[in-house]
């Protein structure tokens, strides 16, 4: 699940701001795509 949530973040270009990182948006997009892909699936 983890490899498919992968591509959430190819093609995108995260913002750095104030708030967060590029990095951190990045890593967060994948977290919550495999949470959802997990979410769907239960």
């Amino acid at each position: 699940i983890q490899e498919a949530a992968a591509p959430a973040t190819e093609g995108t270009a995260a913002p750095s701001d104030a708030d967060a990182a590029a990095d951190y948006r990045e890593h967060l997009a994948r977290v919550l795509t495999t949470r959802a892909v997990l979410a769907a699936a239960d």
